[in-house]
This record gives C-alpha cells, sequence and structure tokens, in this order.
C-alpha cells in the first residue's frame, strides 16, 4: 500500500514524469474558483519534495503540464488521474473529486519526489460521508490554529465531515456562568474554521447536548432548575461524577424551549443544513424531577419525545437532525416517529463489534452514520490496535445494512489528557476504511501513515508508536483518577481491578518501544521531528502511573522515600506534560487538572493520604 486512501484502480505503466522549471499548473476553464486553492496545495507539495517553484495559470495545458479539469463523462465522485512521460492529467466528475485527485497526486510526489512512475488511477469513494467528531468540551479546547492544521489534514485524506462536540465551551451569550472558567470557542471562531473547512470540502456539523451530558449548564445556578437531579448546584464537582450527570428535566416546560434557544444562537454559525442534537447517554432521566412522569409514562416515551420533539423544529427549518442512537437502539421500533430526515449516529467501540446495533436500526427503516472509534480516551497512548480493527469492522457493518456514512469518534473522557496529535494513526484508519473497504494489514497501513504523514523514510514510525500503545497502560488514567476521588474505602476495590504485577514487564515494552521511536528520528524530516518529544512524554506518563498503581498496591508507608520521589517524578512529567498541551490547545480547564495533579503529589508525600482536600476534588 502506498496510497492512503487506497485506490480503487491503479494501473503501472511504463514511463516516467519529471517537471521542469518550465511545467505549469493548468487550471481548466471548467473548473471552479475554488480549484486554486487544490492548485495552490500541490504547487506547495511540489516546492517541498522536488525543489521546483512551479506557476498556476488557466486556459489549455501543453506537454509536460499538470492539468485539472472537470469531465462531465466521469459520474459525481469520481475522479481519473494519469500519469505519462508528457504530462499528468486530472479529470474529475465534480469539484470534490478534482479536489481529491490533487491530494492523491501530492502523495505521489509525497512519495517519489521529481520523478513519477508513469501510471493511471481511477478512483471513488465506498460512503458517501466520511467524517471524524472531536470532543472540545472534556477538558481541552483546541486553538483554532490547531483546528486549521486539523482541517488540512481531513482534505488530505479524504474526510468531507467534521464534528466538533459542545456542551458547555462555546461561548453563548446568557450562559457565562458555565463558561467562564473555561475558554470557550467564540462565534467568529466557528464562522472562520467554517469557511476554512468549505474551501477544502468539509462539511463542518454542529454537535450540541440538548439532553444528556449537561453537567457544567445544569450545574450553574442560572440553569439548575432546569437539570433533572435537584441541587445539581450543590454538588461538588468530579470528573468521575461529571461524565455521568447531568441530563435536561423533561418534565419542566421551560426545558424544550431553552435548548431551542442554544439551537437557534449557535446553529447560524454553520453553512451546514446538518445539526447534531447528541441526545446520548441520558443516565439520569426519570430518576429524580420527572420520576413521577415516568412512571406514569415510561423512561422510553419521556426519551422518544423529547428527541422527536428536537428532530421536528429542525426539520421545520429545512434541516437534517442527528442524534448519537445508543439509547434508542433499546427500541428501534420508535425510530418510526422521528422524522424521515433523520440520521442515527451508531456508535460501538469495541476491536471485534458485533453488527447488532447497526443491524436493528437499519431494520427500523431510519438512516444511519456507524460509528467507530479512534480509541483515544482514557489513554495516554491511544490503543491503536483497537482503533484500527474497530474502524475496519464497523466499516463492514456500515456496508452491509446500507449505512450513508461514517463518522469517526475522538472523544476526551475525565480531563481530556490524550494528546489530539496522537490521534492521527486513528483518523487515518477512518479515512482508509471509509473510503475503500479492501483489506488492509495493520502492519501495510501503518508503514503507509509513517511514510505519507510523518514522512519516515524507513516507515516504521507508526508501528513503533504502536507498540508503545499495545496495552502497556496497565493503572491507566481512568482508574487514576476514580482513585484520586474515591473514598477510603473504596480504594481497594479500584486497585483489585488492576494486575500490577504486569507492569514491570508493561514498562520494559514502553521502554523498547521508546528506543524504536528514538531510532526513527534520523530518518524524519525536520518538521515532524517533534513527534520525538511528544511520544517520549508520553512514554514517560506510562510509566509513571505504572509506578504509581504498583506503589498504592504495595507495602508503603504515607509519605515514605519512595512516595516522595514518585511525586517529585510527578510533578516534573507534569511541566513537560503541560508544555506539549500548549502546542495545540488553550488554557481550557488546566486548572482543574493541575489541582487534581496536585492532589496526587501531596497524597504521594503523606499529605491529606486518606482524603483528598485538593480544591475541585470531590471526596
Amino acid at each position: 500500500m502506498d496510497l492512503l486512501p487506497k485506490p480503487k484502480e491503479q494501473a503501472l505503466q511504463t514511463g516516467e514524469y519529471t517537471p521542469t522549471i518550465h511545467t505549469r499548473i493548468m487550471l481548466a476553464a471548467d473548473t471552479a474558483p475554488g480549484a486554486l486553492l487544490y492548485a495552490q496545495m500541490l504547487q506547495q507539495t511540489i516546492a517541498d519534495q522536488a525543489g521546483l517553484s512551479l506557476d498556476i495559470c488557466r486556459g489549455c495545458a501543453r506537454d509536460g503540464d499538470i492539468a485539472l479539469t472537470i469531465d462531465p463523462q466521469l459520474p459525481a465522485g469520481h475522479y481519473r488521474l494519469t500519469v505519462a512521460a508528457d504530462g499528468i492529467l486530472l479529470a474529475a466528475g465534480d469539484d470534490e473529486a478534482l479536489c481529491n485527485s490533487v491530494q492523491t497526486l501530492r502523495q505521489l510526489f509525497d512519495l517519489s519526489g521529481a520523478v513519477l512512475s508513469a501510471r493511471t488511477i481511477h478512483d471513488w469513494p465506498d460512503m458517501a460521508t466520511r467524517g471524524y467528531y472531536f470532543d472540545c468540551s472534556r477538558g481541552r479546547v483546541p486553538k483554532l490554529s490547531f483546528l486549521k492544521q486539523v482541517a488540512d489534514r481531513l482534505c488530505r485524506y479524504k474526510i468531507n465531515q467534521w464534528q466538533l462536540y459542545i456542551e458547555h465551551t462555546y461561548l453563548f451569550r446568557d450562559l457565562s456562568e458555565a463558561w467562564r472558567d473555561d475558554t470557550p470557542l467564540t462565534a467568529q471562531e466557528i464562522l472562520e474554521l467554517d469557511d476554512y473547512c468549505a474551501a477544502r470540502h468539509i462539511e463542518l456539523v454542529p454537535s450540541l447536548s440538548t439532553f444528556g451530558h449537561m453537567y457544567k449548564i445544569l450545574s450553574t445556578k442560572t440553569c439548575c432548575d432546569l437539570c433533572e437531579l435537584e441541587d445539581s448546584e450543590k454538588i461538588p464537582f468530579s470528573y468521575t461524577y461529571a461524565g455521568a450527570h447531568h441530563t435536561l428535566n423533561v418534565s419542566n416546560p421551560d426545558s424544550l424551549a431553552f435548548v431551542k434557544r442554544l439551537i437557534d444562537e449557535y446553529r447560524p454559525l454553520f453553512r451546514t443544513n446538518k445539526f447534531n442534537i447528541c441526545d446520548d447517554e441520558t443516565f439520569d432521566l426519570g430518576k429524580d424531577r420527572s420520576r413521577s412522569l415516568a412512571e406514569q409514562e415510561g423512561v422510553q416515551a419521556l426519551y422518544v419525545r423529547h428527541v422527536k420533539a428536537l428532530c421536528e423544529y429542525i426539520v421545520a427549518q429545512g434541516g437534517i437532525p442527528q442524534f448519537w442512537g445508543d439509547i434508542m437502539w433499546r427500541f428501534p421500533e420508535s425510530c418510526r416517529e422521528l422524522p424521515k430526515e433523520t440520521i442515527c449516529l451508531n456508535w460501538g467501540y469495541l476491536p471485534n463489534q458485533r453488527e447488532n446495533e447497526i443491524r436493528d436500526i437499519a431494520a427500523s427503516g431510519i438512516t444511519q452514520y456507524a460509528c467507530p472509534g479512534c480509541c483515544t480516551w482514557n489513554c495516554w497512548m491511544p490503543l491503536m490496535d483497537y482503533a484500527y480493527k474497530n474502524n475496519r469492522v464497523m466499516g463492514g457493518h456500515a456496508r452491509k445494512y446500507h449505512a450513508v456514512g461514517i463518522l469517526n469518534t475522538d472523544w476526551g473522557d475525565y480531563a481530556h489528557i490524550n494528546d489530539p496529535r496522537l490521534s492521527v494513526p486513528g483518523i487515518l484508519y477512518g479515512a482508509a476504511f471509509s473510503w475503500n473497504a479492501d483489506e488492509v494489514s495493520f502492519e501495510e497501513i501503518n508503514e503507509a501513515i509513517s511514510r505519507l504523514e510523518y514522512g519516515d523514510a524507513s516507515g516504521r514510525l507508526a508501528g513503533a508508536m504502536a507498540k508503545l500503545a499495545d496495552h502497556h497502560e496497565i493503572f491507566d488514567w481512568s482508574h487514576a483518577v476514580n482513585w484520586i476521588e474515591a473514598t477510603d474505602d473504596r480504594r481497594p476495590e479500584i486497585l483489585a481491578q488492576v494486575e500490577m504485577s504486569r507492569v514491570p514487564a508493561a514498562n520494559a515494552a514502553v521502554a523498547d518501544a521508546r528506543s524504536e521511536i528514538l531510532a526513527t528520528a534520523r530518518t524524519l524530516p525536520a518538521g515532524h521531528k517533534e513527534m520525538v518529544q511528544l511520544l517520549c512524554v508520553v512514554a514517560d506518563s506510562i510509566t509513571l502511573w505504572n509506578d504509581i498503581g504498583a506503589y498504592l498496591a504495595g507495602e508503603h508507608t504515607a509519605g515514605d522515600q519512595a512516595g516522595t520521589a514518585l511525586a517529585c517524578r510527578l510533578e516534573q512529567w507534569f511541566y513537560r506534560y503541560r508544555l506539549e498541551w500548549d502546542k495545540t490547545s488553550r488554557v481550557s480547564a488546566t486548572p482543574r487538572l493541575i489541582r487534581l495533579m496536585n492532589a496526587w503529589a501531596d497524597c504521594l508525600r503523606g499529605r491529606a493520604y486518606g482524603t483528598v482536600q485538593a480544591p475541585g476534588i470531590r471526596t
């Protein structure tokens, strides 16, 4: 596999193509004005890889030129790329396919420099919608500059839909109490990102929690009356608690109008007609303020009525609503009550994810996306093998049951400690299998990622990253958070869930993987060597937390020498971790994460060990 995604049809020919200083990138008269951007992308790649500065023109190509044109004989979404000794022709059925053809040609120059082997490629996607979903709410809000880098990457690998998950991290005009301790995205930033994405044929779709997962909003004094749980504003924060609460009280007649106002403020920022209302994991529904109504009508009826009302509201405005399907899958017949325009987002994240949920939603007659995952959440290093298998199998389910799209998810549970730059392999697995269902081995796709994404001439970096991720997190982040936030009587139970005897072997494996990563530094180009520093920080993350878990499970005295040494390691490591955070993300919720890390260091030193007393930590 040399190109990613793998083209449907490719045939090598005899001969070679070499551009010269007289070569021009020619836009045919039938190309849209926006095609200038694709030509500029190609121009920059040729400058980087072949060392030539080519002019861009519009008109008829001559021998030796690179021509971009629209061919009405090709179906929409299809392109044909011809590399011959006397020039290159990129012909596409529509503008998006033309953009995609340029990305393929850019990869050829990335791999071959100034001399390209002659070939013909005819290519088109299996799935019309190939999406990526990124969490911007649970601790990490990316900088706009980084979001634009992500958009460039999505375009490069032919991903054409993107959603940012928002709970409270958009600057709603009347919700300052919810976002006052965060660094939310602004309207102007969303407008700018939407414009940036549209130019690259990426549909930026708004995604907003409107039922469950409204913890920050419904914990405020401003909005607490709308929460299912009474006195929600009085419950101290903890990551453990916030991840499962709060749900909107649908028995309150003001609740529906409230979320409609949020939609009305947020939706106009996007040019798409789609809107994801989320409505997943409504854990609290019917358990407090709406209990009596749930006893009368059933929790299912309460759920369906709220989802239906929001979907109908969006459809009435000419929109296409989307929602997560984890609740509705339990009673898929209720999908028939929703407007026909509605799209169910059907997620499942296991390496061998079963088809049942996709099958049952398909039988209900509703349109759906299959939603695999990058398997990044609660990990210092994403589980790359899991992500590869999950994307491959979910892509198969999507095709078997005629899903109209794939949306590859990237969550940030428990403070979003997972660095978004490490999501890239998972994103590219999704790009590969949503475009082309052909089987590609884990080793083969990782070699392609190494060469194309990281510029690694050895093709080994992504494979070494996968070894770093290969189940070496014994005392993982979810256990670390649960332990520090637990009461004394629960802490032994949490430690008992972890096989601490595996720590020495796991840490040795991490050291071996780190050595492999360091060995690739020589074959990485200058622009990608920063990955080595990031991966070394991540390697330290894994071994440090494994050692902390082993220390807690062993015989120790609070504040002993070993505990103090671990506290020092923790503080030194966290300093370097925060330097990496700042490269991609705003301050976001780091003050809360800092308090948690300080609480850990204090516990290791024997201060407040029995009960965590740091501000913001719920005991």
